[in-house]
């Protein structure tokens, strides 16, 4: 960390990660009917995970595991990117990260158990 735009940069990947991951527990909150999904998705958010009903063992892991590899490559661009000016480092890792959020947002989808009607 040579200066304050890797603080700032750093600190926006953390609140990028904080606000994806309460958008995906508010919305899980929200389908399964709770009476205040905010605060139960924002109680939820750094709660620990027993892998609920339905929830297939392993998820919560493999889940966080293509959070993580999104993150790594993130950085990877980064590393990658260091001798480019500024913003073109902030437009690569920001479209890397966009990226790696879709995937894990998409997987989260996909994988979240369903009610059967």
């Amino acid at each position: 960390m040579d200066g304050p735009a890797d603080w700032a940069l750093l600190t926006g990947v953390l609140v990028l990660y904080l606000a994806v991951g309460f958008g995906l527990e508010y919305r899980a909150k929200r389908r399964r009917g709770a009476d205040q999904p905010v605060k139960a998705a924002a109680r939820g958010l750094f709660a620990e995970r027993q892998g609920g009903v339905g929830a297939a063992p392993g998820q919560y892991l493999a889940s966080r595991m293509v959070m993580l590899v999104g993150g790594l490559a993130t950085g990877l661009a980064g590393y990658l990117t260091r001798g480019a000016p500024t913003a073109v480092q902030v437009l690569v890792m920001g479209a890397v990260a966009a990226a790696g959020i879709l995937a894990w947002a998409y997987f989260d989808f996909r994988t979240e158990p369903r009610e059967e009607s």
